[in-house]
């Protein structure tokens, strides 16, 4: 198959290691911490019985996950490569599940019943994470 040519694509890591690295860095945590806010609103909201306001807040906190994702493109938190990208995350969510649960273990022992049902589920969830990275990298033999 020939080469495709076109106009203009998105180029990664256009601001690493300019001036404004920092400031896309902090753009990026400032970014996922509001979209985390924004959820946890969204669910008081919805406890309150306002699951109208709980709507929009998960359009707002989709919106600033977008705006986290572009962060990572400019400061090339990502490579050219999604299935090394996706070894790196499986990597990652291998040891959130290992540290989670023992964070579960730790809430049991200060017997704080909600985190260590939280961690449980999160360590879980980070598992299952980790066997659908696993079975993309098998399907495609990366």
């Amino acid at each position: 198959m020939e080469d495709i040519k076109l106009t203009i694509e998105t180029t990664l890591g256009e601001t690493k290691g300019t001036e404004l690295d920092r400031a896309v860095k902090q753009t990026f945590n400032g970014e996922t911490k509001e979209a985390g806010l924004y959820l946890a609103i969204a669910r008081q909201a919805q406890r309150q019985g306002y699951g109208d306001i709980a709507e929009i807040l998960k359009v707002l906190a989709l919106e600033e996950v977008e705006h986290a994702a572009t962060c990572a493109e400019l400061n090339g938190m990502i490579t050219e490569d999604c299935f090394q990208d996706i070894r790196q995350m499986l990597e990652g969510e291998i040891f959130a599940n290992n540290a989670k649960r023992q964070d579960a273990l730790k809430a049991d022992s200060l017997n704080i019943e909600s985190a260590k049902e939280f961690f449980n589920t999160a360590a879980k969830d980070e598992g299952r994470h980790a066997r659908i990275l696993e079975g993309i990298l098998k399907k495609y033999g990366k």
